[in-house]
């Protein structure tokens, strides 16, 4: 087979994220057979179908038993740690395609650096039956790192030090890194540094979910994908859906200066896709300057924020109809149910029409019950639920993001934001450690400090 170059737009390897000299090449994950993708004169194609392969040939093997736990008990649970893009992702898939697959292994997600949350999950848990899958493109991300010692430390009390790597996997362009953190694994996973944290659903980083739901689910997400970045790559620009979608976005906020969208998805199982898309959005897009360091002329990413109907109607959109701030929103809604229950979806599917209509053409009446009409919205319809239109789904809202970061002109694949974050966590931890009172930082974060040492013992 003759090999097929995408020479559009990054696709073929271009230096794209300029603050950190790298591709961006989240769609070479999902590129097909015969795809040649160079990154420094290196076809990367072979790696990427290589740990696709992988991970396949692992999950098929964690759910026929074949792969089992330290006391040959077979998996029956699998643990997903990571945050951010490590587990909105992951999050996000398994709800949606469990509307419609029953899973082969229960999944798991801890995120917070809470420790109440990693316990709670642990409570649901057989450490002798528990595999864990640890995510961080880094392996340095603090509450992964925190969350995976606590959950090996559970599983060593039940099955012994040394077996603990037995139940353990690691996502990571640093895999290595796992053993000098005290965690090791008998498993890892590459990824790649040209590949962002939002963008790696489509990597490694989705393997509790090839576990949960088998090889053939993920290979067809990935095909929507593909389908969605084969489309953008060739559709003319006034029927490209991702195009369309980014230029409206870009109107919408940077020229009529409407600073927030909601996300309202009339699909329970995609109840997680509008914090999804807040993290797609918000950190490709979140920026002040341009891809240059110069200052943005417009208006940039706007807040991302929603949730699931028919719960919004009874939530936020008395404002979306009545209220002085008007917010662009995006519908999306699924035609075919998975259940039986035909007149509940028709009713479901009734209310989504109902709202984008009430939105867009109002209600003329006393001034208490007036609607003004003339709501922007954005109505996406998908023919079933499926994990090829999950995968297209995702597709369109990456390359979405994208085009909008080209009108901006800026760099949307950075996150410096993200990362002084992460370094200032640093220093403050090392101030709550130490025993002494130190003048390492500005004064309020200061006696913050000081009254936290006094009184985080007192519970």
């Amino acid at each position: 087979m003759p090999k097929k170059e995408y020479k559009i737009l990054g696709f073929h390897g271009a230096v794209i994220n300029g603050t950190e000299n790298q591709p961006a090449l989240h769609t070479a994950l999902r590129a097909p057979l015969g795809t040649s993708v160079n990154v420094d004169g290196v076809d990367v194609m072979k790696e990427v179908q290589r740990v696709r392969t992988l991970v396949n040939e692992f999950s098929e093997s964690v759910r026929s038993g074949s792969i089992a736990g330290a006391t040959g008990k077979k998996f029956q649970s699998v643990i997903n740690v990571g945050i951010g893009g490590s587990d909105l992702g992951p999050v996000l898939v398994h709800e949606a395609l469990s509307s419609s697959i029953a899973p082969a292994v229960r999944a798991h997600f801890v995120s917070n650096i809470d420790p109440t949350d990693v316990r709670a999950v642990l409570r649901e848990c057989d450490p002798e039956t528990t595999f864990v899958v640890l995510c961080s493109k880094s392996f340095s991300t603090t509450e992964t790192l925190s969350n995976g010692r606590i959950i090996a430390q559970w599983i060593s009390d039940a099955v012994g030090a040394k077996n603990v790597s037995k139940h353990f996997a690691v996502v990571s362009v640093f895999p290595e890194k796992a053993r000098s953190a005290g965690l090791s694994a008998d498993f890892a996973f590459p990824m790649w540094s040209w590949v962002g944290g939002r963008y790696s659903i489509s990597s490694a980083v989705n393997l509790v979910n090839v576990i949960a739901f088998g090889p053939n689910a993920y290979d067809n997400m990935l095909a929507g994908m593909r389908s969605m970045d084969e489309h953008f790559l060739a559709a003319p620009l006034r029927c490209n859906a991702p195009v369309l979608m980014g230029l409206l976005n870009v109107w919408n906020r940077s020229l009529l200066g409407r600073e927030t969208r909601a996300m309202i998805a009339y699909s329970t199982a995609l109840k997680s896709f509008a914090s999804y898309v807040q993290q797609l959005e918000m950190e490709s897009n979140g920026k002040r300057v341009t891809a240059d360091g110069q200052p943005v002329s417009l208006s940039t990413s706007p807040i991302v924020w929603g949730g699931v109907g028919t719960n919004a109607q009874h939530a936020y959109m008395q404002l979306l109809h009545q209220g002085t701030s008007v917010v662009p929103a995006d519908f999306i809604g699924v035609a075919a149910t998975p259940t039986n229950d035909n007149e509940a979806h028709d009713a479901l599917v009734a209310n989504l029409f109902a709202q984008t209509q009430g939105l867009a053409f109002g209600n003329e009446a006393e001034p208490h019950r007036t609607l003004p009409g003339n709501r922007p919205s954005t109505t996406l319809m998908l023919s079933a639920l499926t994990p090829h239109t999950l995968g297209a789904l995702i597709a369109l809202y990456e390359h979405s993001v994208f085009v909008q970061g080209c009108v901006f002109g800026i760099n949307s694949f950075d996150q410096w934001g993200v990362e002084l974050g992460k370094k200032l966590a640093t220093q403050v931890s090392a101030q709550l450690s130490a025993t002494s009172q130190t003048i390492d930082s500005d004064a309020s974060t200061a006696q913050l400090v000081q009254w936290y040492k006094k009184h985080r013992l007192n519970t």
